[in-house]
């Protein structure tokens, strides 16, 4: 079967596959190969569901809920605000170093 691609770069295949799904694969030699492919429905993902510590408890940063993961993994997080609290957050860190360090924003391009 020969089709022309029209000026619109389309190429029309007939009504007898009207509405169906193609794989296009462009080969190196600029040939097309058009496969017949089947969508098989999936459920959709669901986002994060919110739940209720039974303290009350919400992830450090200010959050008004919690998730099921951040639940299991209280601890660490936590802990993870009680660093960020100690030692600042990275740019707050990097502001400190440039501080202690002008040199380093003199433009010349040096290893930290």
């Amino acid at each position: 079967m020969l089709k022309e691609v029209g000026a619109s770069g389309q190429i029309s295949l007939g009504k007898k596959y009207a509405g169906r799904l193609f794989d296009v694969i462009i080969h190196p030699d600029d040939r097309f190969e058009l496969i017949p492919v089947r969508v098989v429905a999936t459920a959709q993902p669901q986002g994060p569901q919110i739940v209720t510590a039974p303290d009350g408890w919400v992830p450090p940063g200010g959050y008004d809920g919690c998730t099921k993961w951040a639940l299991d993994n209280r601890a660490a997080l936590e802990h993870y605000a009680q660093q960020i609290e100690e030692a600042g957050t990275a740019a707050e860190q990097l502001q400190r170093f440039l501080a202690e360090h002008p040199e380093m924003l003199n433009g010349d391009h040096v290893e930290i």
